[in-house]
């Protein structure tokens, strides 16, 4: 029988759920990217999250939320890509290995965002290192929030990690880099133990109706355009 929510036992075992967002590095207009970091900052912040550290570019903030008669602790990292003063990499590989949730605001195009660098070696090479490393968490949702990531990165990482232990949200059009909303809702759902359904719903409500772009099919304006959709390991 298939799934038909996350895998909540594995997603917040321990009594944790940790999470690292990742805004840019791109597009290259420095405010406008620091515009959508400051968005993703205050949204979290609106459903019960605070601060707990801050540094140029980094963001840590906490949250505790009741599942299933337990508490569960929630940290997120909100990361800026461009002011990060750290080494963005290591984290970014770092987090492929060890993370419950990881979301990815940027460009679209397989390997050359992911891996933070035009050589799409490095995005392989990180995801093999990442999803064949022994300490790797059974379990990771990812939400892609890149235009078209649906196509450019379903069966990438299906070729990686295989059907099991990793649910994808994906967006199947182009998007508006600006919205960040639907980010927050995602992680409001979680922490209410949402089912898919309800998950997607949720967050295609927020987002509305994507635009349409000159590389869109004519006939892609008779689709229902819903914009988010899930993979499910």
């Amino acid at each position: 029988m298939s799934r038909i929510a996350p895998r909540y036992d594995m997603l917040f075992d321990g009594g944790t759920f940790n999470a690292t967002l990742l805004i840019g590095p791109d597009p290259w207009d420095a405010y406008y990217d620091y515009s959508v970091f400051l968005g993703a900052r205050l949204r979290l912040r609106n459903i019960g999250f605070k601060m707990t550290k801050n540094r140029s570019g980094y963001d840590e903030l906490a949250a505790t939320f009741s599942y299933n008669n337990s508490d569960i602790e929630a940290r997120i990292r909100l990361v800026h890509g461009r002011n990060y003063d750290g080494n963005l990499q290591e984290l970014w590989q770092e987090s492929l290995i060890h993370e419950d949730l990881i979301y990815l605001k940027s460009h679209a195009g397989y390997g050359k965002h992911i891996s933070l660098s035009d050589d799409v070696g490095i995005f392989t090479e990180a995801m093999k290192a990442g999803f064949e490393h022994p300490d790797k968490n059974p379990y990771q949702i990812y939400y892609l929030d890149c235009c078209k990531s649906e196509m450019y990165y379903r069966d990438a990482f299906r070729d990686f990690v295989g059907h099991e232990g990793v649910d994808l949200i994906l967006h199947k059009w182009f998007c508006d880099y600006k919205k960040i909303g639907q980010m927050a809702v995602l992680f409001r759902e979680l922490m209410a133990g949402s089912d898919f359904e309800t998950i997607v719903g949720e967050m295609n409500e927020e987002y509305g109706v994507p635009h349409f772009d000159v590389e869109d099919d004519p006939a892609d304006m008779t689709l229902d355009r819903k914009m988010v959709t899930y993979s499910v390991g």
